[in-house]
């Protein structure tokens, strides 16, 4: 049996150049600001020599060193417009690690999302959306992780799902983007014995390991969660639970479990909330399992793949009007 986390760890990985751009495009900002403090460094250090070289002099090393300094000069503002002003408020690009958006988004596409129109707009019914997933839903491995579904739920929405139809106020939407893949549904999904086998050959080396760093705390105490929301799911000898809301943070409780993947009653979408599912209807992990996404938690809006070349599409809402 496998997880949906072990799914994304067993399945195909990209190239490394797709690799080296989406570390980049990740980079903290933290290790920004570094990167432009050493170049500032440099660019200190080489000054003096650049100015009070004579004229007669200036051949050789100072052409290397006035090359070396402009270089770090251009770094330094691509740094601060890239990483400061584009990719937190204008536009980011994105890997797409799983087929839960299949056919309209396949593993290993790279999309670029808009960050700035919901800035100045919300997101509409039928827009391919980029956001931090709930708390129930954050991959274990991969906490800091974003998700992209089409969102198919806004606020004041009468939603209602049966047998992968969705009705929005009681019509059937149109959905030409919808698959519904061969692929057994559940957690357990098929893999070539290639992708498994590496797995098992480790068994051998797994142990436990005793652990003494661990300490219990009063939650009411100051700098502690601000409550505690029980675990959605039914609890069973391996899950026993409790969800931590953040201090100022809030959380709304999923629209059905598990159990009711096809099937969803007809439910109005609240203020601020919205409805996330994959295209891939029946091999996506989306909102009918852990929920909606508040408004907070959206990142940007899905505009074009860019890689693989062969791909390269821009990307349309057919509900847009």
């Amino acid at each position: 049996m496998l997880t949906w986390a072990g799914f994304l760890l067993a399945q195909s990985q990209p190239n490394n150049l797709i690799l080296l751009v989406d570390r980049l495009a990740r980079t903290p900002i933290s290790q920004i600001v570094i990167f432009a403090a050493v170049l500032t460094a440099v660019r200190l250090l080489l000054y003096p020599y650049l100015k009070n070289t004579p004229i007669h002099l200036r051949s050789g090393i100072y052409n290397f060193a006035r090359i070396i300094n402009d270089l770090a000069d251009a770094l330094i503002y691509a740094a601060i417009v890239v990483f400061m002003l584009v990719r937190p408020f204008g536009i980011q690009t994105f890997y797409i690690p799983s087929p839960s958006m299949v056919d309209t988004l396949r593993t290993n596409d790279y999309i670029v999302a808009n960050k700035f129109v919901y800035r100045t707009s919300d997101p509409k019914f039928g827009d391919i959306v980029v956001f931090k997933p709930s708390v129930y839903a954050r991959p274990a491995d991969s906490p800091d992780a974003d998700f992209i579904k089409r969102c198919l739920g806004v606020p004041g929405d009468l939603i209602e799902i049966k047998d992968w139809q969705v009705f929005r106020n009681g019509k059937p939407v149109e959905e030409p983007y919808k698959t519904i893949s061969d692929q057994t549904r559940g957690n357990q999904l098929p893999l070539a014995k290639e992708e498994w086998q590496p797995y098992i050959d480790q068994q051998e080396d797994f142990k436990f390991i005793q652990l003494d760093n661990y300490k219990t705390t009063d939650p009411t105490e100051p700098g502690n969660p601000e409550g505690i929301v029980p675990f959605i799911f039914k609890k069973d000898q391996w899950s026993d639970q409790h969800n931590f809301a953040p201090r100022g943070g809030s959380l709304y409780n999923p629209m059905m479990d598990t159990n009711e993947a096809v099937q969803l009653p007809a439910q109005r979408i609240p203020k601020d909330y919205y409805l996330m599912i994959g295209d891939n209807r029946n091999g996506s992990n989306d909102g009918r399992y852990w929920g909606l996404v508040h408004r907070s938690q959206i990142v940007g809006r899905a505009e074009f793949t860019w890689m693989p070349i062969s791909r390269a599409k821009k990307l349309s809402n057919p509900h847009a009007k």
